[in-house]
């Protein structure tokens, strides 16, 4: 026979998922490569590149046929709760901005616009299940984005003019320049890190030199050139933990030294936080964010409801700003991490924000064991990415940018589909 038939079952020919004859394997892979970053929203806030960047802001809007299919029709399981964080996060919320910071329709409207990637999780959950790509191939295309992405920040650092690092925030997103750090590159990184999780399980699952050596020099060009220190840290740290993972009987016994360790330079850490060793060593970054914690608090804890609904956000749009509001002459949520987040969406918003969060580990676990409790290198590298954002959000806002949870959600889905478990060859 023709046709790709897997056997009887109780004498009816049982066939594989269909596979589209267009574009073929490497056609999806380059699909992949081109629309993955723009589900992710990597390019956001890239001012830099006007292209991308518009292409981005408009991304939701394109696909939201794709939303819509997959709200109504595909159905992944974190469906209910996504549309009920869409819901509180897109509709409820600019409501009550309206009424605590004057913001109006438009105004309010504009807040959410960060906000619009994490719809992504359906969009990409359709667009999925219509080009069934394999494991394999998204594991092809998750390493061309890495390679990609190392290529520029490296290409970047040397090739750049002197005269690229000397804008201001209003003017670049990638190339910024601070007493404390220098000039560093501040590239999207979800791929990059990724790719840096795939090496890493890949090690562990068929070992060769020329692994750890690119993780190595991976991790040298986050130092040197990305320097963004909640990132590398939270990359480090979930390398350790995936390194522990992949020991098999031996996982237990090797998650005890990095938490022994963790706990054993905890004490000593907030000791040097407490002291004015750190606001120094940190270029005054963390005295900032403990002036703007002190006036999130005294605001919300001005009227104490405030910390269920939270007050939402103001734009650029209007002549009152945040720290206008709140009496502080700076003053941006997104520096907070949990705590931003209750302030513009309230305990009600951190929550629905959390459940995701934990729904993309357990999905990603889940997607990670296989059927027969072995997955392949992708699924554990999901995983871990999925892991690194919960490591890294006490300091980096989760509505930041929502469009890389939305990726790992429609990814882990996908990747538990019996569609992509045959060709899952993403390494084992």
């Amino acid at each position: 026979m023709n046709a790709p038939l897997r056997g009887r079952v109780l004498g009816v020919l049982r066939e594989g998922p269909p596979r589209p004859v267009w574009p073929g394997s490497w056609g999806r892979t380059a699909l992949l490569v081109l629309t993955l970053p723009m589900f992710a929203g990597l390019f956001q806030y890239v001012i830099d590149a006007p292209v991308l960047y518009g292409l981005s802001k408009t991304w939701p809007v394109l696909v939201l046929p794709l939303t819509l299919i997959g709200a109504l029709k595909t159905k992944p399981g974190y469906q209910p709760l996504l549309l009920a964080a869409l819901a509180w996060l897109l509709a409820v919320v600019p409501l009550i901005s309206m009424a605590q910071l004057g913001n109006d329709g438009f105004g309010a409207l504009a807040t959410t616009a960060k906000i619009w990637p994490l719809s992504g999780a359906l969009a990409g959950a359709a667009g999925l299940n219509l080009l069934r790509p394999s494991g394999r191939e998204l594991a092809r295309a998750a390493m061309i984005l890495c390679g990609l992405t190392f290529a520029f920040l490296v290409g970047a650092w040397f090739l750049a003019p002197d005269a690229a690092f000397n804008g201001t925030i209003e003017t670049t997103k990638l190339f910024l320049t601070d007493i404390e750090r220098g000039r560093r590159i501040n590239a999207p990184m979800m791929f990059g890190v990724l790719g840096l999780f795939v090496l890493n399980r890949s090690f562990w699952s068929r070992p060769a030199t020329w692994k750890p050596v690119l993780i190595g020099l991976g991790l040298l060009a986050m130092v040197c050139i990305y320097k963004q220190r909640a990132q590398i840290a939270g990359t480090g740290l979930v390398l350790v933990l995936g390194a522990a993972l992949s020991l098999g009987r031996w996982r237990g016994p090797a998650l005890i030294g990095p938490a022994a360790a963790g706990l054993a330079a905890l004490i000593p850490a907030l000791l040097w936080l407490q002291g004015g060793a750190a606001a120094e060593g940190l270029g005054g970054s963390l005295t900032m964010r403990q002036t703007e914690a002190e006036a999130a608090l005294r605001f919300l804890n001005d009227q104490p409801w405030r910390w269920i609904t939270g007050v939402g956000s103001a734009t650029r749009i209007g002549g009152v700003t945040l720290g206008d509001i709140v009496g502080t002459p700076f003053f941006f949520p997104s520096d907070l991490g949990w705590l931003g987040v209750v302030f513009e969406y309230g305990l009600i918003g951190a929550g629905l924000m959390l459940g995701l969060h934990l729904w993309a580990v357990r999905q990603a676990w889940r997607a990670a064991q296989g059927e027969g409790g072995e997955g392949g290198t992708l699924e554990r590298a999901l995983f871990d990415y999925a892991l690194f954002l919960i490591v890294v959000s006490p300091i980096v806002s989760v509505v930041l940018s929502p469009g890389e949870l939305a990726t790992v959600l429609a990814l882990g889905w996908w990747l538990r589909t019996p569609s992509a478990r045959p060709c899952a060859g993403s390494g084992s």
